[in-house]
């Protein structure tokens, strides 16, 4: 599969073909992918529970992300995650195994730039932050983009594990709607000037909405009663039509994953 995918001369990273890409993420939503996926998971250590409160853990770096609450047509989903959110809580043992993310914080990242430790090396180190935001800018206006006059819209299938984290998967009803994303992580990490920074693609566009990190050490039982809670939940959610629409995104700067600030000067695209 990795042969037919989209390539970035400088890395071999590939993006999927549309039909590969829907094609991956029905499968990691099948009830045995969940199962197998359960038993793989381990604490994510971006958050401690001390003393009756969450901390967060440092993670810097910035990232091209479109959040979720910067369009009134997600409302719905926003209210809609939350209530996964909650049956999740009150579901998964042990109770403080599981951090919930804050619904403020949720987004789908169009592109990775740099963060931890590359971050620091290639931008905090060189005294380059200040002057970040204007080279994102840059390549944004470099980027040859068509423009439309409709949101992007992903659908949210289901409920996934990333190892560390329970998700919700995306895919694309419209070929053309998936490849203005496609298009756009082509041109950005094309851009020469980012590429000297070390900012290239380092992994394909996944469609998904991170909800909640584990952070403890689960056993058998705990996951196996993961993945029947995951599976219930996905039968519900594969009746709904729940929507992502995407308009624009954007740089935002993060020091932990549960906030993603964009100050006045960081630029947006519409994609």
């Amino acid at each position: 599969m990795i042969d037919n995918q989209i390539k970035n001369k400088e890395t071999d990273i590939a993006d999927f073909p549309f039909f590969e890409y829907n094609q991956r993420q029905k499968f990691e939503l099948s009830a045995d992918r969940i199962r197998e996926r359960a038993l793989d998971v381990k604490p994510s250590g971006n958050f401690i529970y001390n003393r009756q409160m969450w901390q967060p853990n440092e993670y810097e770096g910035f990232a091209i992300i479109s959040m979720l609450n910067e369009n009134e047509e997600n409302e719905s989903l926003t209210k809609r995650l939350v209530e996964i959110q909650k049956e999740l809580q009150y579901n998964l043992t042990p109770t403080y195994g599981f951090y919930n993310l804050p619904a403020e914080s949720f987004h789908q990242t169009i592109a990775n730039t740099l963060s931890a430790d590359r971050f620091k090396n290639n931008i905090l180190n060189k005294g380059l932050e200040a002057k970040y935001p204007d080279l994102i800018n840059e390549a944004f206006n470099s980027l040859e983009l068509e423009a439309f006059d409709y949101s992007i819209g992903m659908k949210i299938l289901g409920l996934s594990v990333f190892g560390t984290a329970i998700g919700a998967l995306g895919i694309f009803e419209n070929e053309e709607e998936y490849s203005r994303i496609i298009n756009f992580r082509k041109g950005f990490y094309s851009n020469p000037q980012l590429n000297e920074l070390d900012i290239k693609m380092t992994r394909p566009f996944i469609g998904h909405i991170t909800l909640t990190y584990i952070e403890q050490s689960l056993n058998k039982n705990q996951k196996d009663q993961l993945a029947i809670v995951l599976n219930e939940i996905n039968e519900t959610l594969e009746n709904e039509r729940n929507y992502f629409n995407i308009n624009t995104t954007g740089l935002r700067r993060y020091h932990h994953l549960s906030e993603f600030k964009k100050e006045l000067n960081y630029p947006t695209i519409a994609i």
